[in-house]
This record gives C-alpha cells, sequence and structure tokens, in this order.
C-alpha cells in the first residue's frame, strides 16, 4: 500500500460545476489521458494497493463539498465507489493514515475519524443499509471496500451548545436582577 505522486496518478478538469452540474474530471496515468470521466473537481489523493487504485476527489463545492471514492483494477475498470457527505456539511479531506495491510484513515465530516477497509474479494452487502450514515452507494449488492465512522450531525454540537449559552443568560439575568434590587431596597435605594 502506498500513495501514488501526481507523476503517477492525477486529474484534470473535464467540465467546471455550474448550478446545473457537478464539475468531473478526466483520469491521467502517467501524465497521459485515460479518457475516463469522473465526478469530482479536486484530486485529494490516490493510493495503491494489490494492484488496485484508490482516488479520492472532492467537488469543491463550498458549504457542501462531498468526497467521492473510486476503486479501479489494474485495467482501470471501476470496481466499487462511494460518495461521503450531506447536505449543508462542510467537508475538508485531511489526516490520511494508510494503515497496512488493508486499512486507511482519514477525516472529512462528522467530527469523526472515518476508516476505509479494502477487501481482497468482493462482500455481499445490503444496500442502503450497509454503510454508515452520510455514506452513499450506488445500489448493489457486493462491495470491494468498507467504509466504517459514525458521524455526529454538526448542528447538534452547535445548536448545544447555543441552547445552554442561552438558557444560562436567560437564567442569570433575572436573579443577578433581583439580587442587585435587593441590595438596593436594603440599601434604602430605590432605583428600579
Amino acid at each position: 500500500m502506498r500513495l501514488l505522486s501526481t507523476s503517477e496518478f492525477a486529474t484534470r478538469l473535464a467540465t467546471p460545476y455550474t448550478d446545473a452540474a457537478l464539475a468531473t474530471s478526466e483520469l491521467l496515468l502517467d501524465a497521459k489521458p485515460t479518457g475516463l470521466i469522473v465526478t469530482g473537481a479536486v484530486l485529494e489523493a490516490a493510493v495503491e494497493w494489490n494492484g488496485y487504485r484508490i482516488a479520492f476527489l472532492t467537488d469543491d463545492i463550498l458549504f457542501e463539498d462531498m468526497l467521492r471514492i473510486y476503486m479501479f483494477d489494474a485495467n482501470m475498470a471501476l470496481m466499487d465507489s462511494a460518495v461521503l457527505g450531506a447536505m449543508y456539511s462542510t467537508g475538508t479531506f485531511a489526516e490520511l493514515s494508510l494503515q497496512p495491510p488493508n486499512a486507511l484513515t482519514f477525516r472529512f465530516f462528522g467530527g469523526t475519524v472515518w476508516r476505509m477497509v479494502l477487501l481482497t474479494g468482493r462482500e455481499f452487502a445490503l444496500p442502503f443499509l450497509s454503510d454508515p450514515s452520510g455514506v452513499n452507494r450506488k445500489f448493489k449488492f457486493f462491495r470491494h471496500f468498507r467504509i466504517e465512522g459514525k458521524p455526529q450531525p454538526e448542528s447538534a454540537s452547535s445548536t448545544s451548545t447555543q441552547s445552554e449559552t442561552t438558557a444560562r443568560a436567560q437564567v442569570l439575568t433575572p436573579l443577578a436582577r433581583r439580587t442587585s434590587k435587593k441590595r438596593a431596597q436594603k440599601n434604602g435605594i430605590n432605583r428600579f
């Protein structure tokens, strides 16, 4: 398992993002065009494992970026793919770590470390049920890699923090006023 350099595996933008369509990119092997077009604008990383090539591409859309993972065999035939992300969630691909013999981890969204397990053969998987929340695949019953992770909702943590802050402000403000009012009345001063 190894990271591929940009001279070995790269992409070039085929069509830019528009309001009607996502960006697409052509795959390049050894700086030569392959004619293969995939959805995605930015190649984040490429990994070689047992003759397979795994490409990680993002859409480069502010506030709604998706991570697209493609697995190709030695002849560049698409073996498997998955998309990570959710509407209105911002993802940033980071901290890719190779874990030989057949796994890698990375961060993208959901405040979690995602783990990708590469399989030597295809594995049975139930569509819509076999992957964690935030992972989408085309409808099929077999896969060549597993994605593991438990994303945390982005809005839940920020909402709960805001709720706690608001609740504290609502509780503390009236108490502070009452205390000040009692002290003022006790001292014979009525400012309120």
